[in-house]
């Protein structure tokens, strides 16, 4: 039993003018399954991403924002700095 399965496809006649110009006869299969499997691939991504998105805004709303660390974490960093370098 094979695992490739034959199907008919519909283009609109330029792209499959130009699918015939710019692909070998023998590649053509492969190429627009790759591309489907691209597509696909593309498409789970996107959805992937909305569900982290609908997650983050869950948290914020549940949770709301967190206040920014990055001055504290820059003061951490002078103290350590100025205790390694003897200056305190």
């Amino acid at each position: 039993m094979s695992d490739t399965v034959r199907v008919s496809l519909v283009f609109p006649q330029d792209l499959w003018e130009e699918v015939k110009r710019a692909i070998p006869a023998g590649e053509r299969s492969r190429v627009i399954a790759e591309a489907t499997e691209q597509e696909i691939r593309r498409r789970q991504r996107l959805e992937s991403i909305k569900r982290l998105q609908a997650l983050q805004e869950e948290f914020r709303q549940k949770y709301g924002e967190m206040p920014s660390c990055v001055e504290g974490i820059y003061q951490m960093r002078e103290e350590r700095d100025a205790e390694i370098t003897g200056l305190r």
